[in-house]
C-alpha cells in the first residue's frame, strides 16, 4: 500500500456541503500558462477534486481556467482561485493522483456556472 503524499484532512465531517461526481471530462488547467493540471472529478460551489498525472503540491493557490462548450453554460469558460488541501495516489489506478481543493476567489456568474455544471453532470 502506498503512502500519501499528503495526509487529507477529515474533511468528510468538516464539509460543509456534498460535492457532485461529474460524469463529463472536464479539463482543469493553469490560468496563466493554459496548461492541463488535471480532470474535474467532483465539485461543489466550495470545493472540487480533480485527478492528474502528477502530485500536486499542496497548500498553495492556484489560478484556475476551465473551457466550456457551449451547452454546459452557455460561456465559452470560467476561471476561479483555489487552494490544494491534500493530494493522494488514487486506489485504482496508482499512476494518477486525486487532489482537493477549496475554492477562494470565484465571481458570481462563474459561481453559478459551477453550479449549473454540479446539477447537468453531476451525481449524488
Amino acid at each position: 500500500m502506498s503512502k500519501p503524499i499528503v495526509s487529507p484532512p477529515t474533511f468528510t465531517e468538516r464539509r460543509k456541503m456534498n460535492r457532485r461526481k461529474i460524469s463529463y471530462y472536464l479539463p482543469v488547467m493553469d490560468s496563466a500558462t493554459k496548461q492541463v493540471i488535471g480532470h474535474l472529478m467532483n465539485l461543489s460551489p466550495i470545493g472540487l477534486m480533480m485527478d492528474s498525472q502528477v502530485p500536486i503540491p499542496t497548500n498553495m493557490k492556484y489560478s484556475l481556467h476551465m473551457d466550456l462548450m457551449e451547452e454546459i453554460a452557455g460561456q465559452a469558460s470560467l476561471e476561479f482561485v483555489a487552494t490544494s488541501i491534500w493530494c493522494l495516489p488514487d486506489s485504482i489506478q496508482p499512476f494518477l493522483y486525486n487532489a482537493g481543493f477549496s475554492i477562494i476567489d470565484i465571481s458570481p456568474e462563474d459561481l453559478e456556472v459551477l453550479k449549473q455544471i454540479a446539477e447537468k453532470y453531476g451525481e449524488g
